[in-house]
C-alpha cells in the first residue's frame, strides 16, 4: 500500500503518465473510425468519452496542477478535440453530447483525485 501511495504522490511519474495519456487520447480521438480496433467501437461512445477524461483529469491533477486549472484545461481539451474532428478530413464528426461527456469525465476525474487524497490522508499517509 505504501508503494502505491508513493507512486500516486510521485509528481514526475504522474506528469509523464499525463503527457502519455494525452497523446494516446489525441491519437485515438483523431484517428479515422475504420483504423480503430473493432473492440473499441463496441463500447458506448459517451461512456468512452467519460472514461478517458476521468483518467486524463485524474493524472493531471495528481501531476500537481490545481483543481481549477485541470477543470478548465479538461473542458478546453474536450472542445479542441471536437473542433478538430469537425475540421479535419478524418471521417469523424463533432458532437455536443461528446463534449458534454468530456465535461462529465473531467469533473469526475477531479472528484476522484480529491477522493484519493482524502483516502491517503485517512490511512495515515502524507498526500501532496
Amino acid at each position: 500500500m505504501k508503494y502505491l501511495i508513493g507512486l500516486l504522490n510521485d509528481v514526475v511519474l504522474m506528469r509523464w503518465l499525463a503527457v502519455a495519456w494525452t497523446v494516446v487520447m489525441l491519437l485515438g480521438c483523431l484517428t479515422p473510425h475504420q483504423e480503430l480496433p473493432n473492440t473499441l467501437l463496441t463500447l458506448s461512445d459517451k461512456a468512452m468519452h467519460v472514461a478517458i477524461f476521468v483518467l486524463f483529469t485524474f493524472l493531471w491533477q495528481r501531476a500537481g496542477y490545481s483543481m481549477l486549472s485541470v477543470l478548465i484545461i479538461g473542458m478546453f481539451f474536450g472542445a479542441f478535440i471536437e473542433v478538430m474532428q469537425y475540421v479535419l478530413p478524418i471521417n469523424r464528426s463533432a458532437d455536443w453530447l461528446d463534449l458534454l461527456a468530456d465535461g462529465i469525465g473531467t469533473v469526475l476525474g477531479v472528484l476522484l483525485a480529491w477522493l484519493v487524497v482524502r483516502v491517503i490522508i485517512a490511512l495515515g499517509f502524507t498526500a501532496r
